[in-house]
């Protein structure tokens, strides 16, 4: 491993120690799930969930893609706490590596479902 690459995966993972909260992973394919679920840590951005006095749909997260079997796909789902996501876009690792995700909170997770 370079010295950026441990630089790196030591920043990722004082990260995670300090920001970061378990989550489960579901790779889905072709709308279906692939593999078993794997439990992660996740660093979720910080962002009032609220739009116009209503609950928002959309939440960011960091996942570091070497907890995971593959690459974040969209379509994979997450589940963080009590919400259940959609993985809706993925965006290319930032020069640490993190891969940041926006995930959309699944039907039947909101009060106006």
């Amino acid at each position: 491993m370079s010295g950026w690459q441990t630089t790196a995966a030591a920043a990722n993972a004082v990260m995670q120690n300090a920001f970061g909260e378990p989550a489960v992973y579901q790779p889905v394919e072709a709308g279906l799930p692939v593999g078993a679920p794997v439990t992660i840590t996740v660093v979720r951005h910080a962002r009032v969930r609220e739009e116009s006095g209503a609950m928002a749909n959309l939440e960011e997260i960091s996942v570091n893609p070497v907890d995971l079997a593959a690459f974040p796909q969209r379509g994979d789902q997450v589940a963080v706490g009590d919400s259940q996501f959609v993985v809706a876009s993925v965006r290319q690792p930032d020069p640490y590596g993190m891969v940041q995700l926006t995930l959309m909170v699944r039907s039947g997770q909101l009060s106006s479902d």
